[in-house]
């Protein structure tokens, strides 16, 4: 009897940090890979993609073949000074383009899996903000938001706040695909200074909450396990890796509040 052929996901960002461990997972899983990225890596199956290109986008995603069994969206960039163009045209308008381009072409009972953040944990206190986000062009939200007037940081919350709230949509709405998202703490990656600074006025606190940073192989084992076709149940969770930083917030507010009532 023959065996079924392997699936095949597409990764994005897949030549460095979680976007490459998780490509190596996967692959060592019996998973056919496709890497997309900006920078080549050595994989037969890679193809080009700068989601800040349209045309790059929609090259790739004419190379990608049909019914293939998903998306892991890896790609996004760091906040730093004067970038709050590439954070949020990357990490959100050109994450939301491709992947709604590449839906024709994940099969029934595919999934689309996205890395999101922690820093995206808000993202319920801002739905009304975060709905003008949907079906707008960077152009007309710029003109609202004033987005290269926000700190690097927000602006880094904002695209992952849209990311996990637009997956939750995708996954209230779509039949036959699921979508959830990974949200990690603090990651040792070539990023990690970029986030040291953007975010230093507030690392001291999660500090206190975390041991250490957490390795890609350990977001990649996440991102396999929301994205593996076993477990098809799993659809419009948000799963944080944070080595329990969300329970102890939620935890402390709770009993905060306990205490002044």
């Amino acid at each position: 009897m023959s065996s079924s052929p392997s699936p095949t996901i597409v990764i994005t960002g897949a030549t460095n940090g979680i976007g490459r461990a998780t490509n190596e997972l996967l692959k060592a899983n019996g998973v056919s890979t496709i890497p997309c990225d900006r920078e080549p890596c050595t994989d037969n199956n890679f193809i080009s993609l700068d989601l800040m290109s349209p045309t790059s986008i929609s090259e790739c995603v004419k190379a990608v073949p049909d019914n293939i069994e998903g998306l892991i969206n890896c790609a996004g960039v760091a906040p730093v000074s004067h970038t709050n163009i590439a954070v949020l045209g990357i990490n959100w308008f050109g994450t939301r383009s491709f992947t709604e381009k590449i839906l024709t072409k994940i099969k029934p009972s595919g999934s689309v899996t996205t890395v999101a953040s922690r820093a995206g944990d808000g993202w319920e206190d801002n739905v009304t903000d975060l709905n003008q986000f949907m079906d707008r062009s960077y152009d007309e939200v710029a003109k609202i938001f004033e987005i290269e007037n926000l700190a690097p940081a927000r602006a880094y919350e904002l695209s992952k706040e849209l990311l996990i709230f637009w997956s939750m949509i995708h996954a209230a709405s779509h039949a036959s695909i699921r979508f959830n998202t990974v949200s990690p703490s603090s990651v040792e990656t070539r990023l990690t200074p970029s986030f040291k600074e953007a975010f230093k006025e507030r690392s001291v606190n999660n500090d206190n909450l975390r041991t250490r940073a957490a390795k890609p192989n350990e977001i990649a084992d996440a991102i396999w396990f929301l994205a593996n076709p076993s477990n098809s149940s799993i659809n419009g969770i948000d799963l944080k890796v944070d080595q329990g930083i969300t329970a102890k917030r939620k935890i402390a507010q709770i009993n905060k509040n306990k205490g002044g009532t």
